[in-house]
C-alpha cells in the first residue's frame, strides 16, 4: 500500500490563500444571486434601508423598510430581553 506524504504549506502561502476567501465568497454570492434570478426565482436582498424582492422579470418590489442598524461602542453592555419565553 502506498503511503501519502503530506505537504506542509508555509505561513506566507497559507496567508495568501486565506486572504482570497472574502473575494471568493463575494463572487460565489453574486453568482448564486444571478443563477437564482436566471432560474426564474425571486431573490430577497437588503438595499440601503429596505428589504426588497427582485423578480425574474426585473421588477423590484420593496417589501418593508428596515430599521437602522444599532451602533455599538466597544465595551458597551447590551441586555437581551426575552420574547415568548425564549432568549
Amino acid at each position: 500500500m502506498a503511503t501519502v506524504q503530506k505537504k506542509q504549506l508555509s505561513d506566507a502561502a497559507l496567508e495568501n490563500l486565506e486572504s482570497q476567501i472574502p473575494e471568493m465568497a463575494a463572487a460565489a454570492t453574486r453568482l448564486a444571486y444571478f443563477r437564482a434570478v436566471a432560474a426564474g426565482h425571486t431573490v430577497v436582498t437588503v438595499e440601503q434601508d429596505r428589504i426588497v424582492a427582485t423578480h425574474a422579470d426585473g421588477q423590484v418590489e420593496v417589501l418593508v423598510e428596515s430599521r437602522p442598524r444599532r451602533k455599538v461602542q466597544k465595551g458597551q453592555v447590551l441586555t437581551v430581553r426575552k420574547i415568548d419565553g425564549r432568549a
